[in-house]
Protein backbone atom coordinates (compact mmCIF):
# COMPACT_ATOMS: atom_id res chain seq x y z
CA UNK A 1 0.00 0.00 0.00
CA UNK A 2 1.50 3.55 -0.92
CA UNK A 3 -0.48 6.34 0.26
CA UNK A 4 -0.82 9.46 -2.52
CA UNK A 5 -1.65 12.84 -2.77
CA UNK A 6 -5.01 13.09 -0.26
CA UNK A 7 -7.75 15.06 -2.95
CA UNK A 8 -9.79 18.03 -1.30
CA UNK A 9 -11.72 17.01 1.54
CA UNK A 10 -15.16 17.67 -0.34
CA UNK A 11 -14.59 15.80 -3.18
CA UNK A 12 -16.86 12.86 -3.95
CA UNK A 13 -16.95 10.35 -6.45
CA UNK A 14 -18.72 11.42 -9.96
CA UNK A 15 -22.07 12.13 -9.44
CA UNK A 16 -22.40 11.04 -5.85
CA UNK A 17 -23.98 12.99 -3.01
CA UNK A 18 -24.01 12.36 -0.09
CA UNK A 19 -28.10 11.56 1.36
CA UNK A 20 -29.13 14.13 4.65
CA UNK A 21 -28.65 11.48 7.09
CA UNK A 22 -24.91 10.49 6.09
CA UNK A 23 -24.22 13.99 5.37
CA UNK A 24 -25.00 14.06 9.57
CA UNK A 25 -22.75 11.26 10.19
CA UNK A 26 -19.42 13.58 8.55
CA UNK A 27 -19.79 16.74 9.31
CA UNK A 28 -15.57 16.69 9.61
CA UNK A 29 -14.37 14.30 7.29
CA UNK A 30 -11.28 12.21 6.73
CA UNK A 31 -10.01 11.66 3.27
CA UNK A 32 -7.89 8.53 2.32
CA UNK A 33 -6.68 8.07 -0.86
CA UNK A 34 -4.42 5.23 -1.38
CA UNK A 35 -2.62 3.06 -4.20
CA UNK A 36 -2.37 -0.32 -3.86
CA UNK A 37 0.14 -2.36 -5.40
CA UNK A 38 0.35 -6.02 -6.52
CA UNK A 39 4.41 -6.86 -7.29
CA UNK A 40 4.98 -3.36 -7.50
CA UNK A 41 2.33 -2.50 -9.72
CA UNK A 42 -0.64 -0.27 -9.37
CA UNK A 43 -3.87 -2.18 -9.10
CA UNK A 44 -6.40 -0.63 -7.52
CA UNK A 45 -7.16 3.45 -6.31
CA UNK A 46 -9.23 3.57 -3.11
CA UNK A 47 -10.55 7.30 -1.87
CA UNK A 48 -12.44 6.59 0.75
CA UNK A 49 -14.10 9.05 3.13
CA UNK A 50 -14.92 8.48 7.08
CA UNK A 51 -16.31 10.85 9.69
CA UNK A 52 -14.18 13.23 11.20
CA UNK A 53 -15.69 12.73 14.86
CA UNK A 54 -14.92 8.68 15.33
CA UNK A 55 -11.51 9.04 13.29
CA UNK A 56 -9.74 11.41 15.38
CA UNK A 57 -5.84 10.76 15.23
CA UNK A 58 -5.93 8.59 11.98
CA UNK A 59 -2.98 9.88 10.01
CA UNK A 60 -1.15 9.01 6.87
CA UNK A 61 1.65 7.38 8.93
CA UNK A 62 -0.97 5.56 11.09
CA UNK A 63 -2.39 4.14 8.05
CA UNK A 64 0.88 3.20 6.40
CA UNK A 65 2.42 1.93 9.09
CA UNK A 66 -0.66 -0.67 9.81
CA UNK A 67 0.00 -3.84 8.29
CA UNK A 68 -3.24 -5.34 8.68
CA UNK A 69 -6.74 -5.07 6.88
CA UNK A 70 -8.38 -1.12 7.56
CA UNK A 71 -11.37 -2.39 8.85
CA UNK A 72 -9.16 -4.06 11.55
CA UNK A 73 -7.53 -0.82 12.86
CA UNK A 74 -10.95 0.65 12.51
CA UNK A 75 -12.12 -1.61 14.92
CA UNK A 76 -8.96 -1.60 17.54
CA UNK A 77 -8.05 1.85 17.68
CA UNK A 78 -11.01 3.67 17.16
CA UNK A 79 -13.72 1.23 18.19
CA UNK A 80 -15.40 1.39 15.25
CA UNK A 81 -17.04 -1.99 13.65
CA UNK A 82 -18.26 -2.57 9.78
CA UNK A 83 -21.41 -4.86 9.79
CA UNK A 84 -22.39 -4.70 6.62
CA UNK A 85 -21.67 -2.61 3.32
CA UNK A 86 -23.65 -1.61 0.56
CA UNK A 87 -21.78 -1.63 -3.01
CA UNK A 88 -22.61 -0.67 -6.98
CA UNK A 89 -20.20 -1.76 -9.11
CA UNK A 90 -19.54 -0.21 -12.68
CA UNK A 91 -16.96 0.13 -15.32
CA UNK A 92 -15.87 3.97 -15.65
CA UNK A 93 -12.89 5.63 -17.78
CA UNK A 94 -10.36 7.02 -15.64
CA UNK A 95 -9.41 10.67 -15.56
CA UNK A 96 -6.28 12.31 -15.92
CA UNK A 97 -4.55 11.51 -12.34
CA UNK A 98 -6.09 8.37 -12.52
CA UNK A 99 -3.98 7.49 -15.20
CA UNK A 100 -1.24 9.08 -14.19
CA UNK A 101 -1.37 7.08 -10.27
CA UNK A 102 -2.50 3.70 -12.46
CA UNK A 103 0.14 4.25 -14.58
CA UNK A 104 -2.53 3.53 -18.06
CA UNK A 105 -3.91 5.60 -20.31
CA UNK A 106 -7.28 6.92 -20.86
CA UNK A 107 -8.92 3.96 -22.74
CA UNK A 108 -7.83 1.79 -20.00
CA UNK A 109 -11.46 0.35 -18.31
CA UNK A 110 -11.56 0.02 -14.81
CA UNK A 111 -13.84 -1.29 -12.66
CA UNK A 112 -15.68 1.23 -10.46
CA UNK A 113 -16.65 -0.13 -6.89
CA UNK A 114 -18.49 2.26 -4.62
CA UNK A 115 -18.67 0.84 -0.72
CA UNK A 116 -21.43 2.34 2.40
CA UNK A 117 -19.91 0.42 4.73
CA UNK A 118 -22.07 0.28 7.87
CA UNK A 119 -21.64 0.29 12.20
CA UNK A 120 -24.42 -0.53 14.25
CA UNK A 121 -27.68 0.70 14.31
CA UNK A 122 -27.19 1.35 10.38
CA UNK A 123 -24.81 4.33 10.77
CA UNK A 124 -22.96 4.82 7.66
CA UNK A 125 -19.25 4.90 8.76
CA UNK A 126 -17.31 4.73 5.43
CA UNK A 127 -17.73 6.15 1.81
CA UNK A 128 -15.27 4.36 -0.35
CA UNK A 129 -14.74 4.10 -3.91
CA UNK A 130 -11.98 1.63 -5.57
CA UNK A 131 -11.26 1.78 -8.87
CA UNK A 132 -9.71 -1.38 -9.90
CA UNK A 133 -7.82 -2.27 -12.63
CA UNK A 134 -9.29 -5.94 -13.78
CA UNK A 135 -6.35 -6.83 -17.04
CA UNK A 136 -4.79 -9.75 -14.67
CA UNK A 137 -6.63 -9.94 -11.30
CA UNK A 138 -10.46 -9.91 -10.73
CA UNK A 139 -12.41 -8.18 -8.41
CA UNK A 140 -13.90 -10.49 -5.43
CA UNK A 141 -15.41 -9.80 -2.26
CA UNK A 142 -16.85 -11.64 0.44
CA UNK A 143 -18.85 -9.24 2.76
CA UNK A 144 -19.95 -10.95 6.25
Amino acid sequence: MRLVCPALPHQLPPGRQLSRAQTACYPLRVQVRRLLLADGQPVVLDDIWLPGQQFKGLTAVRLSDYRGPMYALFETEFGVRMVRAQEKIRAVLPDATQCALLRITSHTPLLSVERIAYTYNDTPMELRRGLYLTDTDYYRNELS
